[in-house]
């Protein structure tokens, strides 16, 4: 992949999501980000003219795709949708499920599903976390460090139908830690969110066909 081929992917993922009808949770606009995301990490790691960006790659990318008639891209979006690709590879497995043209999906899933062999750690399931929660709050999400944090804060934005601002709020007031994360006499986290997560499952690891 060189840049011109970076720029072409993002405009082909946008140009075919964008259609779709907006609701409450953009899923369409969630998985172009993700997909954004994933085309950054593999120009930046495979990219035949990478080194000619460098730092300036997200920058450069955002004006381009500017030019494509992509509204709202700047560097920061961009890098959270690179952000995003790394803290939910997972999401690889559902892209079947958006009818994405064969030639978006297939290298995407074969090389996340690579990427994604040694994680053992799992959190919500990704079909729940796509349609319960919109990608505003994915962005405070995937800059949360600690992964079991993360998924708490996953578990308590479904279970409670929060808001943004209500997510902002509760990780700015550190809820997680205020909770006490002691377990009982059976070793269950006694909080009724981490023990819903004793129940959560990881989809199947087998990419789409």
């Amino acid at each position: 992949m060189d840049f011109e081929q970076l720029i072409h992917a993002c405009e082909q993922a946008h140009n075919y999501l964008q259609g779709t009808a907006i609701s409450a949770v953009n899923q369409p606009l969630t998985i172009r980000n993700w997909l954004f995301g994933y085309y950054i990490v593999e120009y930046e790691q495979n990219g035949e003219d990478r080194a000619k960006y460098g730092t300036e790659l997200l920058n450069k990318l955002a004006d381009r795709l500017s030019g494509k008639k992509i509204k709202g891209l700047y560097e920061r979006n961009l890098r959270n949708c690179r952000q995003f690709y790394l803290v939910y590879p997972e999401i690889s497995q559902v892209l079947c499920d958006y009818a994405l043209p064969g030639s978006i999906w297939r290298s995407v899933t074969a090389k996340s599903h690579k990427e994604q062999k040694d994680r053992s750690f799992t959190g919500v399931d990704i079909n729940m976390l796509l349609s319960r929660i919109s990608y505003t709050h994915i962005i405070e999400l995937i800059w949360e460090k600690d992964s079991t944090k993360r998924v708490f804060y996953e578990v308590e934005a479904i279970k409670g139908n929060w808001s943004v601002r209500q997510l902002k709020r509760q990780m700015g007031s550190l809820l997680y830690e205020r909770t006490g994360l002691s377990t009982d006499k059976k070793g269950h986290p006694r909080h009724p969110s981490l023990r819903w997560l004793l129940y959560i499952r990881p989809l199947p690891r087998t990419p789409c066909c």
